[in-house]
Parts: structure tokens; sequence; C-alpha cells
């Protein structure tokens, strides 16, 4: 299972599962992850898992800017959706996170092309 590390000066202090298809990132008590910092939005991001199209079993997980005032980026770049990989940092606000991804230690899958 994924999950997303908070990180302080390159050291994770809190993890975060990844075991739901909305992850709301902010600064308002109603979010799953939640952010006590007045530069992040009261809704600032969301994370999305989906089912993968290409391999079986597997889940993509997507980070998507909810309007927030100062943005989010993904390794130094400001997005408004993309999708995540395993290491990804992700910074919001003052805060910095990354994606841990277990499953993906030493693990090569063969994608499936369907052909119609």
């Amino acid at each position: 299972m994924s999950q997303l590390a908070l990180l302080v000066d390159n050291v994770v202090v809190s993890l975060f599962p990844l075991d739901k298809p909305v992850i709301t990132i902010g600064r308002d008590h109603e979010n799953d992850i939640r952010i006590d910092d007045t530069a992040a939005s009261t809704h600032h991001a969301c994370l999305k898992i989906e089912p993968s199209k290409f391999l079986e079993g597997h889940e993509e997980i997507f980070i998507e800017d909810l309007g927030s005032t100062n943005g989010t980026m993904v390794n130094d770049e400001k997005v408004e959706r993309c999708q995540l990989k395993p290491n990804d940092v992700i910074t919001i606000a003052w805060n910095t996170f990354k994606l841990i991804d277990d499953s993906e230690s030493g693990r090569q899958t063969t994608a499936f092309i369907g052909r119609t």
C-alpha cells in the first residue's frame, strides 16, 4: 500500500496510508491529511487513487490542486493535476511530502496493451 510521508529536514515525521479512493489535504479539520499552516488553503489538494488502465491489479495515484491560493508543487513544478510515481516530492505551502510505495520495490511488471 502506498503512503504519503510528511518530511521535516528530510526526516519522516508522519506517515499517511493511501487507503481510500480520494484523500483530501488542507487546513480544514475535515481533511484526511490536515495541515496546520496558514499558507495552506482550507481544501488545498486531493489525492485520487484509481485502478491502472494498463497493469491489472495496480493503482495509479494522481494529485489534484483544488484551486488553492499558493498552488501545489510536484518535484518543484507547479501542477494542477498530475500522476505521481514513487519518491515524488510534493510541496503544499511550507510542507513537504514524499510518496512511498512499498509494492514497487524491485518489482517490474509487463503492461497489457489491448488490441482492437
